[in-house]
């Protein structure tokens, strides 16, 4: 074959790859859908979460600020993705037509075979009987004991970080509160879920520790940046060559450490309070019919859940009272007034710390730590916005939410980057504003440890207050910028501040 051929065969085979590749690309321009700029062969709008210069929140935030139409057209890759932008659309999603978007993207099990069976992956009757084992496990006695269990870790707590003040005076010490605060969520959530001491108030995590367990899966770094994009966004690559979100000798680790604590009890006739106990009776004590065991994967939920999430909340909210100390000062007051009068902390006095919970709020509103939600059609349907745009759903399709793009809003939130727990004050206009305000989510696939949350957030961060000043620190990276190689909303140096002794 000549030179001129092997040209010509060459510009012939980039030119179908070409067309194969954009062969969606006029998807939303022929319903009348503005598209999003940007758009690329191969890999729609995502080729910067690809290359790891931003990870999906950031993304999606970007494309939601960049529009002011109700519904906008994005490729994932080469599939088409309608990103919804009004709120009234939002509700008509999570709440209103619940049952044609009650499926989110799936977990492929062979690879998680804990977290995939998490009520965020699950979908239709499997949901429905996952969800049930959460919604019924925060009633008002078994949040009464999760409060106890946090007042034990919080004794606990504030003797681990006095061990690590090293200044000349011995008052103050400097440190990624991220790190801190992991250490309190994994000390409750063992002790609280599972029933056991989880070793975090240690120097170093021992080895198959839960702590080393959940940095294994959660760490940030490069590796783990691009086996999260394999999982999230390539799942046919996360089925075929089997790789999970979670490593497997976790998987293997945390499912035999709860068949032991199972067998154990069994053979000592015990119960406990935590909600391994509570899986345990709601599941019957064995397998269900249909042959999936979920104690070890609920528990798992449970833990990863409370651990993770809980700990990034903390260390944002601890580094935004550190550059607001007039809020810091107002919730140093509420706090001491509730311990005061309940006689430390517990169900009762963090439940009254309402200041508290407006900081937490406003912290959630500015970092929180899911970024967006994917919701996939299951029931034919359009969806109709406000200013005319109309758009044919079909099952499979999928809808993306822009939680960080809503809750930096200034359409609906005045003065958005301002940190100002009083937009959640009672009688604030803006907490009232319906479907706004995304961290937990909202309709029937709320976040069930909404509750749980709150008290061990509260209860960490009231500790903090009792008993020491949060300031500024030196290391903290300035302006705050997000990690683009986490999928959920942690921070590029981490959440550093200085702690002093009152």
């Amino acid at each position: 074959m000549s030179c001129f051929n092997y040209i010509i065969s060459a510009i012939i085979i980039l030119i179908l790859t070409y067309k194969y590749l954009t062969r969606n690309f006029a998807y939303w321009k022929n319903r009348g859908i503005p598209t999003a700029d940007g758009v690329l062969p191969g890999f729609g709008h995502m080729l910067s979460v690809f290359a790891l210069k931003k990870n999906m929140p950031i993304k999606l935030h970007e494309i939601y600020a960049s529009s002011t139409a109700s519904m906008v057209g994005i490729f994932d890759k080469n599939q088409p993705v309608l990103l919804i932008r009004d709120l009234e659309l939002v509700k008509t999603v999570l709440q209103m037509e619940f049952s044609s978007f009650s499926d989110h993207r799936p977990l492929d099990l062979d690879s998680d075979p804990l977290l995939g069976l998490d009520p965020f992956f699950v979908n239709g009757e499997a949901w429905k009987r996952i969800r049930g084992i959460f919604t019924s496990a925060f009633s008002s006695k078994k949040l009464k004991f999760i409060g106890t269990v946090a007042k034990y870790e919080s004794d606990n707590f504030v003797k681990f970080i006095d061990q690590n003040f090293n200044s000349e005076d011995g008052k103050s010490v400097e440190l990624d509160v991220k790190v801190l605060f992991s250490k309190f969520t994994a000390q409750v959530g063992a002790n609280a879920i599972l029933g056991v001491d989880g070793n975090a108030f240690v120097g170093t995590d021992p080895p198959e520790s839960l702590r080393a367990m959940m940095n294994s899966i959660l760490e940030i770094n490069t590796l783990a940046a691009i086996r999260q994009n394999i999982v999230f966004l390539l799942p046919f690559m996360s089925k075929m060559f089997k790789v999970g979100f979670v490593p497997a000798w976790v998987n293997e680790t945390f499912a035999k450490m709860v068949a032991d604590i199972r067998a154990m009890r069994k053979h000592q006739s015990l119960k406990r309070e935590d909600l391994l106990q509570h899986i345990i009776d709601y599941e019957g004590g064995s397998s269900a019919s249909d042959g999936a065991d979920l104690v070890a994967p609920s528990a798992f939920s449970f833990f990863i859940e409370s651990y993770e999430s809980s700990s990034l909340t903390l260390s944002a909210a601890a580094y935004l009272l550190s550059k607001h100390p007039d809020v810091q000062d107002r919730a140093r007051e509420e706090v001491v007034k509730q311990i005061e009068q309940h006689g430390g902390i517990s169900y009762e006095s963090v439940s009254e710390m309402i200041f508290l919970e407006q900081i937490f709020r406003e912290t959630m509103r500015l970092f929180s730590p899911v970024g967006r939600f994917s919701k996939i059609c299951s029931k034919a349907i359009t969806l109709q916005g406000p200013d005319g745009l109309s758009c044919a759903l079909k099952p499979g399709d999928e809808v993306l939410i822009s939680v960080s793009g809503i809750h930096r809003d200034p359409e609906i939130w005045e003065n958005p980057d301002e940190f100002n727990p009083d937009r959640f004050a009672k009688d604030s206009p803006e907490k009232k504003r319906k479907f706004a305000f995304l961290a937990f989510g909202e309709g029937p696939r709320i976040c069930p440890g909404m509750r749980m949350g709150f008290l061990q957030i509260k209860a960490a961060i009231a500790t903090i207050l009792k008993n020491y000043v949060i300031k500024p620190s030196t290391k903290m990276v300035e302006p705050v910028q997000v990690d683009p190689r986490y999928f959920l909303t942690a921070v590029v140096g981490g959440f550093w501040v200085q702690l002093e002794r009152l």
